[in-house]
């Protein structure tokens, strides 16, 4: 007992609370090894913190203590200022002006009360160790007993598919533009008729499948067009939350799609902002997904801080060249690192077949360039007032055209007997309408090219979630049928079916 007196075990035991807790928030979506390594750092930077603490106050106890409040608050501030928003009676603190101000009050507050009162120190060090004790007793108990269901691993048996019936395996490049609206949209909201991509696709022999997307938003979308079935909806009640859309990406992530792919033999190769099986995403930082130890630092003090408000360092006379493109052009630089591998994949000859998977953010927000590939100023594409402004979308789609065609162009030039899907997840979705239902959201791009010319009958309708279905009955000799088609409204709504 002396020694949870004299000795800060609480310093630990808080790290390691951090990362149990948001381990037990998270079961299931954070790797261990992320864990650890986060674990790690913040470990260190609270070594320093107390090292530099006792230069000040020569007692490493008090220093300790000092440090164990300024980290409690740091770390949790995101907690904190979530609950606050919640909160009736200290609503008034969840503004930034007044909870920064407060917490320094606070730690001040906290120093001089240490200062003053010196004798309290041992009982302060053994209450705080055996608090975190129980806590992260009681969060490693949860952790090991969670009884949760098994993560989804992809849905191979929902179809019957006979690998004995498939004849031939070319090269599949699936190439997702994120909120391409389809050609009647764009025709009759934005009067713009796409013809010049049309025409350009019919001369490389693409057909265009009508039928539509299913879902308004990307994470629903994407499960339901890689495991051949609509997302199962149960239990969303109201407006989709985090964990909704953690369920969604782990549903991507093992798509009974890719499992149907190396069944046969194909190599993925994986260009997305998801992670595929094992293969990871473009980038670990991308700012659209609940994934990875960001689920965990998110909270942290200056991660949500610069999240909220770090638009300064983005734009204008403080931004720093670093940080505009690790944050604000950092979908520019993945798509541009996409479009390069996919054409060096095509140029890659191998005996293995290959499905290649790429998603980019293009036409969807932020805009960065217009249509003749310029960039746009800083201040426009930090701007979230321009995501609604469709003079800028339909100049970053007609830009997107040129990738599209550049695209299609290296993989035809350089793999001929490739099979080439051309797709988008949804259709614009910003209208500045009153009606909760816009059908104009759901009108998406979908034309592949099969150089067999196996594509079925003239006007064949097939909606996102039967694509794959599609597919594997014109190109790999299946008979599996198709769903009813419909479309869900998810996002930031009520999870409704029209």
């Amino acid at each position: 007992m002396q020694l949870l007196k004299k000795i800060p075990f609480f310093l630990l035991l808080l790290v390691i609370f951090f990362c149990l807790h948001g381990s037990l928030e998270n079961y299931g979506f954070v790797e261990l090894q992320e864990i650890l390594v986060l674990g790690g750092l913040i470990l260190a930077c609270l070594g320093i913190g107390l090292v530099l603490t006792w230069l000040f106050t020569r007692n490493w106890l008090m220093s300790a203590l000092i440090c164990f409040f300024i980290a409690l608050w740091y770390l949790f501030f995101g907690a904190i200022y979530d609950w606050l928003q919640t909160s009736q009676v200290l609503h008034f603190l969840h503004r930034y002006q007044v909870l920064i101000p407060a917490l320094i009050v606070l730690t001040v507050g906290w120093i001089i009360f240490l200062h003053k009162k010196r004798s309290k120190h041992a009982t302060l060090s053994m209450y705080l160790n055996l608090l975190l004790l129980l806590y992260c007793g009681i969060d490693s108990f949860l952790l090991i007993t969670k009884n949760v269901e098994p993560v989804r691993k992809g849905q191979a048996a929902a179809v019957a598919f006979d690998p004995g019936k498939v004849t031939q395996k070319p090269n599949v490049y699936y190439l997702l533009f994120d909120e391409y609206a389809g050609y009647q949209s764009l025709k009759d909201s934005f009067g713009f008729a796409n013809d010049s991509l049309y025409h350009f696709l019919d001369q490389k022999g693409f057909r265009n499948i009508p039928g539509g997307s299913n879902y308004d938003f990307t994470l629903f979308s994407m499960s339901s067009i890689f495991n051949m079935q609509y997302v199962d909806t149960t239990g969303i009640t109201g407006t989709t939350l985090q964990n909704d859309l953690q369920v969604r990406t782990n549903e991507i992530r093992y798509g009974s799609v890719f499992g149907l792919f190396e069944n046969m033999g194909y190599q993925i190769e994986n260009y997305s902002i998801f992670d595929i099986g094992n293969r990871h995403s473009v980038s670990d930082k991308n700012d659209f997904l609940p994934v990875h130890s960001r689920l965990l630092t998110d909270k942290i003090f200056h991660n949500r801080l610069l999240r909220t408000s770090g638009w300064i360092f983005k734009t204008g006379k403080f931004a720093l060249p670093a940080w505009k493109k690790k944050y604000l052009y950092q979908h520019d630089v993945t798509n541009i690192f996409s479009e390069q591998a996919v054409k060096q994949t095509a140029a890659d000859k191998s005996t293995v077949p290959k499905f290649c998977y790429a998603h980019f953010i293009i036409p969807h927000g932020p805009f960065y360039r217009d249509s003749s590939g310029q960039y746009n100023s800083d201040a426009s594409i930090a701007d979230e007032a321009t995501l609604t402004n469709k003079a800028a979308y339909l100049a970053y789609l007609k830009y997107g055209n040129t990738v599209i065609e550049s695209l299609v162009e290296s993989i035809t030039a350089n793999d001929p007997q490739a099979i080439i899907v051309l797709m988008s997840d949804h259709g614009f979705r910003p209208y500045q309408t009153p009606e909760r239902y816009v059908p104009f959201c759901f009108d998406n791009i979908c034309a592949v090219r099969f150089p067999n010319n196996n594509y079925g009958a003239t006007g064949e309708r097939h909606s996102a979630v039967n694509f794959f279905r599609y597919l594997f009955n014109k190109q790999f000799g299946q008979n599996i049928p198709y769903l009813p088609d419909r479309v869900s409204i998810v996002y930031d709504r009520n999870v409704e079916v029209k």
